[in-house]
């Protein structure tokens, strides 16, 4: 029998050697235990999730209290969860139609066009966000991940932190009110106009109340 060269068995070697890198990588795909491949040479590599991988992702996401978004430099939205779409009063699939820049104050768009190309890793702008029926309020967006040229950002919702300074505020002037009413009920039965007053408080507070019953409950009832 002629016997094999020493170049031709180690080559046969390394052949063996990659099936079995090859078939290892099957395996574990077929056992659920990749998620991901990174691809392409260096600093041009990039991070491929498979379809399983990413359904779980979605999953996660959907589930969170923050809004959640992923945007081009140019502010093209390529993904959103229903969070976001819930802070905006719209229904998902129309927040592909417009840039995440038509979504916030006029004044605030060339602030978040620049925090979208330059941003770091961590960290974060505050803007006005803007409903469908054009009220507006604070939320803080952060730089979550930045890939591919993709940035994810989580947008907070600023306003359950501007309750307790409101809600101090508005009791204040309620017991204003009350102690102008009991000046006037001293010299004066016709108190009319403080009780509208004190009446007009109230329904304020009633109003902050519901809103905040809106935050805390994910979106508008």
């Amino acid at each position: 029998m002629e016997s094999i060269s020493a170049p031709f068995e180690k080559e046969l070697s390394l052949l063996r050697e990659r099936l079995e890198e090859a078939e290892d990588v099957h395996r574990a795909i077929r056992r659920g235990e990749v998620d991901a491949f990174v691809v392409g040479p260096g600093a041009n590599s990039r991070v491929l999730l498979l379809a399983n991988a990413y359904q779980r992702y979605r999953q996660l996401v959907e589930k969170m209290h923050e809004g959640a978004v992923t945007a081009t430099p140019r502010g093209e939205i390529l993904f959103a969860n229903q969070r976001f779409a819930d802070m905006l009063a719209v229904p998902l699939a129309q927040l592909y139609t417009a840039p995440l820049e038509s979504h916030v104050s006029v004044d605030d768009r060339a602030r978040l066009s620049r925090f979208l190309m330059l941003s770091a890793r961590d960290s974060r702008v505050e803007v006005e966000l803007v409903r469908r029926d054009g009220t507006s309020f604070p939320v803080r967006i952060s730089l979550a991940s930045f890939a591919d040229g993709y940035a994810t950002v989580l947008v907070t919702d600023m306003r359950p932190m501007q309750w307790p300074s409101l809600a101090f505020d508005a009791l204040d002037s309620i017991r204003n009110s009350v102690e102008k009413l009991n000046q006037v009920l001293a010299t004066d039965h016709r108190a009319r106009g403080p009780l509208r007053d004190i009446s007009e408080e109230i329904n304020g507070l009633a109003r902050m109340i519901d809103q905040m019953l809106d935050v805390g409950m994910g979106g508008p009832r």
